[in-house]
């Protein structure tokens, strides 16, 4: 009995182990986007400007909990909320960390001041969890931002990236994404103090 205890017990470990790490895929597949400190901003400006209250491209899906040695797909990592509605958010809150006057307005909405859009070219994450409790999660974001005149003339365009990884097990989605957007947001303040998109605001 003894020996067969001794057998026994690396395979429960093991057991255990593959079980904790499947039940982590399972339950941490989400990403929260948060607002974040952002970078000081070298200038501000006080003028008026229209964001769209949802950018495009950003599905509920937003990456794969990978697992086994050869990294095979096993549970899809959802957004909490709706993603386009919130990284607007999080865009409209630089732009105001900016000193700009922000209204937020719907793709039909009509309004006299530059509206700025922005399309998701890429928001995706994945993670590995063969080697847990070191669970790699990495990922990244591209979006790609518009300003344009109340007419709909393009007057200003950037595209924006960031990157995110982390090693935590227990929140690694959110944390990467996290990492990546507040990336693109410290950009973004950078740009939108910046003469060439002040100037397209102003239209001068």
């Amino acid at each position: 009995m003894a020996g067969l205890r001794i057998e026994e017990t690396p395979k429960r470990l093991t057991l255990a182990v593959v079980l904790a790490a499947a039940l982590l895929a399972g339950s941490g597949c989400s990403v929260v986007l948060r607002d974040q400190p952002l970078a000081s901003p070298p200038q501000t400006f006080s003028d008026p400007i229209a964001v769209r209250s949802h950018a495009e491209g950003i599905g509920q899906q937003v990456g794969w909990g990978r697992w086994t040695v050869f990294s095979l797909p096993f549970n899809a990592v959802h957004i909490i909320g709706d993603g386009n509605e919130e990284v607007m958010k999080l865009i409209a809150g630089a732009l105001r960390h900016c000193g700009y006057q922000v209204s937020v307005v719907s793709a039909q909405e009509k309004c006299e001041a530059p509206v700025l859009s922005c399309r998701s070219k890429k928001f995706w994450f994945n993670n590995y969890t063969w080697l847990f409790p070191i669970v790699p999660t990495w990922g990244g974001i591209i979006l790609d931002v518009t300003l344009s005149s109340p007419d709909g003339a393009v007057l200003w365009n950037k595209e924006f990236t960031g990157k995110g990884s982390t090693l935590n097990f227990g929140n690694g989605y959110t944390i990467a994404a996290n990492e990546a957007m507040k990336s693109i947001l410290d950009q973004m303040v950078q740009e939108f103090t910046g003469a060439e998109f002040h100037g397209a605001v102003t239209r001068k």
